[in-house]
């Protein structure tokens, strides 16, 4: 569906003293974007950028000007003064604007043209109102410079262009307040289109419409009749037909229009703290896909390097200053929420986030309140992960091929498959470093008890999980009510190697004992109590403990205890595995097998104490060339073995960013979630901007057509980027994600939008 929409931009202020203030600019971009906003004449969506240093106005005319449909109708309007080089060169003046620094402190006319060129909509009307040089007196001319040439600035770029003055005439101001408001008046030219268009006077030809040929013929007719020193120019460049710019209103002088409030200014808080959200996006665009481009970043050391590292990105961002500095901490939390709810998307959630403040920008300048604009960015999102946990395309039962595409291309991803699938739902997975160059895997039968008791052992910070190797075992059938029970315990066994104490219970005198004889000697010693199986299945726990491990099952009063032991002891508060490679692993699932046959029930209490009861362990072992390339390495399989995971938990989708443009797609035919709302449906359509940067991130020509057939057919079709081959089968390329990654990024972006709204 094409667009329209109008970017004002008007600077009324300057810092450099050189530049004379400007009364009228600011009210010319309030009073046109009244009547471009207005459904009935204009009906544009209407960018206000006012008194912006020249790095924000730069940024909103490209982003302006990108990813265009050929039918969307742009419309640029610019109000500032203008000034010239010493070759000739067309600078527009912005409110930090050096005249000394012309090239980095404004916005070049060439960047304006380019950017036109570069511009795929053939519908674009650009309205210059603009001074070119400094020279200035209230209620007179804002430039003495004769040499205008914007036929030469603008050119086959396949727009209209209407000017204020000619090649020899200077543009003006209006002469002082108006009596009847006290305000500053219209300059001589805007005020001119403004009448026409809210008046309906424009339409000469009365067909209902007017166009670009109207709009210059009332606009020239009323400055010569106004002011004989000033006459307009109009050029087509490269275009055809007839550019219709607004409706003839139904009523004719219907007077001024107030906003609710004042556009932005540079001191507005929702603005800057925008800008120090984009100027954090920009670099994390660049690495969204799975070929993600590297950023260039400058060390400590001034020395410069490269990352696509999004949590790398984000620390070596400078925070800059004042409510930007804000936005920048947001994209920084964002960051840091994402990848701990899942460990990868960071890139995807922070263009969504983005995208998402950005909709919201339009409510807040015509004075909408953040709450109620927060709670309409909730229902949007409460939508879509409803939508999303509907879908769910693919069943939990995956197949090893299914999964392999969640982690492809990566090289490792075979033993990674193999591993978490082997294990099974709910197993623990180990990646760790080894000697060597290679890596290998394995899949070992393991005893399942309960969640370990020792909170002063340490645990790896990334997984939570403590492990221990070569540990012996202590399978005691009686509760460790005291200290004396404790130091029975670890009396037994090599006192060189970790101990597991498996008991019905531990007295708080029991753990103080473990914690005491641990940091007096340096052996962990690790409680561990039987799962919260009902009777008698904590009786048979303790008989598989004994079996797996090769212990004797002790009571409080034994004196001659046969220890088990165990290769490895993966434990968490709620779960602990034993494996030991001695004995026949076959024979203990076998024994198990017969146990279950035996104490069969139909409780759904039974089925998941049975499902207790064994489980599996899968081992990944990393080599690498050197110590920190085994820790890269590993760091890399230990996030490929939590994706591989969670699509065993949750199922896939085939890609992330894809199904995010497909619930835009889907949400915005349903009225139910948006209850008719414009911002609801902007909103909406700001989910399927990570596939856009995701397409453009890796050359596609024409983004829009990428969203709009992956639109058009997914699930069956989503986008690959891997090898180039753009929309593609779903079946046929490696692009799956678990759908519990755009699921928890729709709850963390939330938190992101939210915290924005509550800032302003």
């Amino acid at each position: 569906m094409a667009e329209r929409e109008a970017l004002v931009v008007a600077t009324s202020s300057y810092e450099d003293s050189r530049l004379n203030q400007l009364s009228s600019p600011g009210l010319d971009a309030m009073r046109l974007s009244e009547v471009l906003g207005d459904p009935a004449i204009g009906d544009y969506a209407v960018r206000p950028v006012i008194d912006q240093p020249a790095h924000v106005v730069r940024r909103e005319i490209e982003r302006f000007f990108v990813r265009r449909k050929p039918d969307d109708q742009l419309l640029l309007y610019l109000s500032c003064h203008g000034i010239k080089d010493s070759k000739l060169q067309l600078y527009f003046a912005a409110a930090d604007t050096d005249r000394d620094l012309l090239e980095s402190t404004s916005v070049p006319a060439a960047f304006v043209n380019g950017r036109l060129i570069g511009c795929t909509s053939r519908k674009i009307l650009v309205l210059l109102d603009c001074c070119y040089s400094g020279a200035f007196r209230p209620g007179g001319a804002k430039s003495a410079d004769t040499a205008v040439h914007l036929l030469e600035e603008f050119k086959d770029t396949g727009v209209a262009v209407i000017t204020a003055t000619d090649a020899l005439q200077q543009a003006w101001e209006g002469d002082g307040p108006a009596p009847e408001t006290g305000e500053g008046r219209l300059s001589v030219f805007t005020a001119a289109a403004v009448e026409g268009l809210r008046s309906g006077r424009a339409d000469r030809d009365g067909d209902g419409w007017i166009s670009v040929e109207d709009l210059y013929g009332h606009v020239r007719e009323e400055m010569l009749a106004r002011d004989a020193r000033q006459s307009p120019l109009r050029w087509i460049l490269g275009g055809q037909g007839t550019l219709k710019v607004a409706r003839r209103a139904a009523s004719e002088g219907t007077g001024p229009v107030r906003l609710p409030r004042p556009l932005p200014t540079l001191g507005t808080p929702a603005v800057e703290i925008l800008a120090g959200i984009s100027s954090a996006a920009t670099p994390l665009r660049r690495t969204l896909g799975p070929v993600p481009r590297r950023v260039l970043l400058t060390g400590p050391d001034a020395v410069p390097y490269s990352s696509s590292d999004t949590r790398e990105i984000v620390a070596a961002l400078p925070t800059g200053s004042g409510h930007a500095a804000l936005g920048v901490g947001l994209v920084r939390d964002l960051v840091a929420d994402q990848y701990e709810r899942a460990q990868d998307g960071t890139a995807t959630a922070v263009v969504l986030f983005e995208a998402l403040v950005r909709a919201l920008q339009p409510e807040l300048a015509r004075g909408s309140h953040p709450t109620p604009l927060a709670r309409t960015v909730s229902k949007v999102l409460d939508s879509a992960r409803r939508l999303l946990t509907e879908w769910n395309p693919q069943p939990v039962a995956m197949s090893q091929v299914h999964m392999g595409r969640v982690l492809a291309p990566e090289v490792f991803s075979g033993h990674v498959v193999r591993a978490v699938h082997g294990a099974g739902l709910g197993a623990f997975v180990l990646a760790e470093p080894s000697a060597g160059f290679g890596i290998t895997s394995r899949v070992s039968e393991a005893c399942v008890l309960g969640g370990h008791l020792s909170p002063y052992l340490p645990a790896d910070e990334v997984t939570g999980r403590t492990v221990l190797r070569d540990a012996s075992v202590l399978v005691c059938g009686d509760r460790l009510s005291s200290a004396s029970d404790a130091r029975w315990a670890v009396s037994n066994g090599d006192k060189r190697r970790p101990l597991v104490v498996m008991a019905r219970a531990f007295d708080e005198e029991a753990h103080a004992a473990f914690a005491a004889h641990f940091h007096e000697t340096g052996r962990p010693c690790m409680a561990v109590a039987p799962p919260a199986l009902a009777h008698p299945w904590r009786a048979v726990q303790c008989e598989i403990a004994s079996r797996f491990t090769g212990a004797s099952v002790a009571v409080r009063e034994a004196t001659d205890l046969s220890l088990g032991s165990a290769r490895l002891v993966v434990a968490t508060a709620q779960r602990t595995a034993l494996v030991h490679d001695r004995g026949v692993p076959e024979a203990h699932a076998a024994y198990v097998e017969r146990l279950r046959a035996e104490l069969t029930s139909s409780s759904d209490r039974a089925a998941t104490d049975r499902h207790l009861l064994t489980g599996r362990v899968g081992e990944i072992f990393v080599g690498g060339s050197d110590e920190q390339d085994r820790h890269r390495r590993v760091a890399q399989v230990r996030l490929a073995v939590r994706r591989a995971q969670a699509a065993l938990i949750q199922g896939v989708l085939p890609g992330e960013a894809a199904a995010l443009a497909a619930l835009a797609h889907r949400l915005h035919g349903d009225a139910r979630p948006l209850e008719e709302s414009t911002v609801g449906a902007a909103l909406t359509r700001a989910l399927a901007e990570p596939l856009w940067a995701l397409a453009e991130n890796h050359g596609e020509p024409d983004p829009a057509k990428v969203v709009e057939a992956v639109q058009a057919d997914w699930p069956a079709v989503t986008y690959e980027a891997v090898h180039h081959r753009g929309v593609v089968p779903s079946e046929s390329e490696y692009v799956w994600t678990p759908t519990t990654h755009p699921w928890v990024m729709l709850h963390a972006v939330e938190a992101a939008v939210t915290a924005y709204l509550s800032l302003i």
